[in-house]
């Protein structure tokens, strides 16, 4: 085995080790504190409680992160949002939008007969997901779009991404049904 190998694998080995579970359920009192304490969100937690929808490491640190679920946005959408572990502690995970700006984002996710919102965790890409699409009246798929936030290390935001959203959006898109 050649020295460079061995260090790989035990880089590996030692991520691995330190790797902490997260129990997400057993944090969300701790959620709460901090969502209460965000003045973007402290009015939507006061309305509803919150929940751990869906865990997944999309940062590639071993700890997951997860889609926490706000309350009802609509008659048939959830609000959604993303938290991280910071230091030990839960965050809400900020997002790099197509304009630069720099915040926390919330997300629709449900569907009624016309129209549907889906957010997704995909750890092979480091990315949040968010797909919409809705049908005319007609009952025919009129449009259907998405946005890709791929984690970026250095800065720790989950960056736009433009290539990747196309991608995503028209490989989802092609598998969404298209009603006659």
């Amino acid at each position: 085995m050649t020295p460079v190998l061995l260090v790989l694998l035990l880089v590996a080995a030692y991520a691995h080790q330190t790797a902490k579970p997260v129990d997400w359920q057993a944090m969300i009192p701790s959620v709460r504190s901090v969502l209460k304490n965000d003045p973007e969100f402290r009015e939507m937690e006061q309305r509803y409680s919150i929940a751990i929808r869906r865990t997944a490491d999309i940062t590639g640190d071993g700890v997951p992160e997860a889609l926490v679920h706000l309350g009802t946005g609509g008659a048939s959408t959830d609000e959604i949002t993303v938290m991280r572990i910071e230091n030990g502690a839960p965050v809400v995970a900020r997002f790099r939008s197509r304009d630069g700006k720099i915040s926390s984002m919330v997300f629709l996710q449900g569907a009624s007969v016309m129209h549907t919102d889906r957010v997704e965790m995909l750890p092979e890409q480091h990315t949040v997901y968010s797909l919409h699409y809705n049908y005319g009246s007609n009952g025919k798929l009129r449009q259907c779009t998405g946005e890709a936030y791929q984690w970026n290390t250095a800065t720790k935001l989950l960056d736009y991404n433009y290539r990747l959203s196309k991608k995503l959006t028209q490989d989802t898109c092609r598998d969404v049904p298209h009603h006659n």
